[in-house]
């Protein structure tokens, strides 16, 4: 079985501002990347933020995972 997964996701938009929240990136813990963009995506459509074209997905990085031996080389404590 395979461990939680810390993914940092980020946006096509909504990935700066000088005063508000970036909503564009975010932190997400998920099995796998798919799982991943499909949270952020499912809590940006329900709040209705940004324009559909800024959120759609621009990239995914495994940041660390649950696991004695990481392949990403960073242990995730969850």
């Amino acid at each position: 079985m395979m461990g939680k997964k810390l993914y940092r996701v980020t946006c096509r938009g909504m990935t700066y501002s000088s005063s508000d929240t970036i909503h564009g990136v975010a932190y997400v813990v998920a099995d796998n990347p798919d799982e991943a963009y499909k949270r952020l995506r499912d809590s940006l459509d329900k709040r209705k933020l940004g324009l559909s074209k800024e959120r759609e997905l621009d990239k995914i990085e495994l940041l660390a995972e649950v696991a004695d031996y990481p392949e990403c080389g960073t242990a995730l404590y969850a």
